[in-house]
């Protein structure tokens, strides 16, 4: 394989984000944490956690984190914010911060439940774009 081509399939495949287990994560930091209310548990909550993937692709920006259209948080690469919200259904939205973020927004709807927790993952493809999806891990 010539020079110029390994290195530009290393380039591509280098821009992919790499999935994170939880306790791979570190806890985002309390000065990118936007509503504090929701990162204490109360009485008839569950847990939510979102995590987002290590990896070079989208490091230089901060992905905020939405629930019901209340911004949570900051994230960067290999963090995560635990939330607790009512049970139920809710909409989980999260978009790139800064006037040169691409990445487009991502969106799902959760259900949380008793003594489960969800697990969500924040991922960024080759194209830039970025992935909210459930994590098993």
């Amino acid at each position: 394989m010539r020079r110029p081509t390994a290195l530009l399939l290393l380039t591509l495949t280098a821009c992919a984000t790499t999935p994170l287990a939880v306790d791979q994560t570190a806890v985002v930091p309390e000065t990118r944490i936007l509503a504090p209310q929701l990162v204490a548990q109360a009485a008839n909550t569950g847990s939510l956690v979102v995590k987002r993937d290590s990896g070079f692709m989208g490091s230089a920006c901060t992905i905020r984190v939405f629930v019901d259209a209340v911004p949570v948080a900051d994230l960067k690469p290999a963090e995560r914010v635990e939330v607790f919200v009512g049970f139920g259904e809710h909409s989980v939205v999260v978009s790139p911060t800064g006037i040169l973020c691409g990445g487009g927004t991502s969106e799902t709807a959760v259900v949380i439940m008793p003594e489960r927790q969800r697990i969500l993952r924040i991922a960024s493809g080759q194209s830039g774009d970025i992935f909210l999806q459930p994590s098993a891990f």
